[in-house]
């Protein structure tokens, strides 16, 4: 959400969280939980989004090349560095206790499509809240585009001749997170809530938040029997997005022109360096409604036929 926090290495999880919890810190909570309890096959390869951020996910070896691209206006908006080259992380040992409470709370007690602010009594010396959320989830292609009316973005019945809509995890934003409140009225907030939580003797307090329509953040998935592809959209913020590979990862970029838009093919190769997983990026809108556009396949698809679906989303 916050409009220069830079993108983080996730691992072996080309699937979203279901729980976001915004802030940086709450960012890096989340990808060391799915890094350490997520799986999905081995050798599988995904960049994905997730709290606004883009993921790349890989198992592999020997980094050969970072790549970028750039929105009309020249400007950097997507790049791809090594993880060493990545922030160091701020959150204290009492802020990432804190939010593990958060996490294991939002999971047990929230619902698909909504939000909550938590307040949390252990590990909680500053009286903070926390917000948390779940994506929307659509199974049908036409109520998914319904709710995005009047965004720029594009949803398909079908990608090529065979591979149909099955679901989207669609992130919205809460609406403290759209129309921030006050320091004054976030002190008030924390003291109802810590107030709450010890009348009711228990260690946290919740209140339950609506969500905007103001989406940041949506994966489809398609499926031709076991077969998969996932497009994920993600709205810039004014400042490129980062994603940070292992240094160990061994993979191909390649910039190529589809119907005049420029796009970063990567492969990924497995154990043995041969080519893996696949996928294409790009850059589409203008200055201000920016969408950064990924395809994945999972199915051993060809360079051609991940060209053709990019080009369904430029007609």
């Amino acid at each position: 959400m916050d409009k220069d926090q830079d993108l983080k290495a996730l691992f072996h999880d080309p699937q979203l969280p279901d729980v976001d919890l915004t802030g940086e810190v709450m960012r890096k909570l989340h990808a060391e939980q799915n890094k350490k309890e997520r799986f999905f096959v081995k050798y599988k390869v995904s960049i994905l989004v997730a709290v606004g951020m883009l993921l790349t996910v890989s198992s592999g070896f020997a980094a050969m090349k970072y790549d970028f691209l750039k929105n009309k206006q020249g400007e950097v908006i997507y790049e791809v560095k090594p993880l060493k080259q990545s922030p160091p992380p701020t959150s204290s040992e009492e802020e990432r206790q804190r939010l593990i409470k958060v996490r294991d709370l939002a999971e047990q007690l929230l619902p698909d499509g909504s939000a909550g602010l938590f307040y949390v009594v252990p590990h909680n010396p500053d009286k903070q809240t926390d917000t948390s959320y779940k994506p929307v989830m659509f199974n049908d292609a036409a109520a998914l585009r319904a709710k995005l009316a009047g965004k720029q973005v594009k949803i398909l019945d079908r990608l090529g001749e065979s591979f149909k809509f099955e679901s989207a995890k669609v992130f919205f934003a809460p609406v403290n997170e759209v129309n921030r409140p006050t320091p004054e009225e976030k002190a008030a907030t924390a003291e109802k809530l810590r107030k709450q939580a010890e009348e009711s003797s228990k260690d946290y307090a919740m209140m339950p938040l609506e969500l905007s329509d103001d989406f940041f953040h949506l994966r489809t998935v398609y499926k031709q029997g076991d077969d998969e592809v996932d497009v994920t959209i993600v709205k810039s913020n004014n400042g490129p997005f980062t994603a940070y590979i292992e240094e160990d990862i061994d993979f191909e970029q390649e910039k190529i022109k589809v119907k005049g838009v420029e796009m970063l093919y990567t492969v990924y190769k497995d154990k043995d360096g041969k080519g893996g997983r696949k996928n294409i990026t790009w850059i589409n809108g203008s200055s201000g409604a920016e969408y950064t556009y990924q395809i994945d396949e999972f199915c051993d698809m060809s360079k051609e036929d991940l060209i053709k679906i990019a080009e369904s989303f430029l007609n």
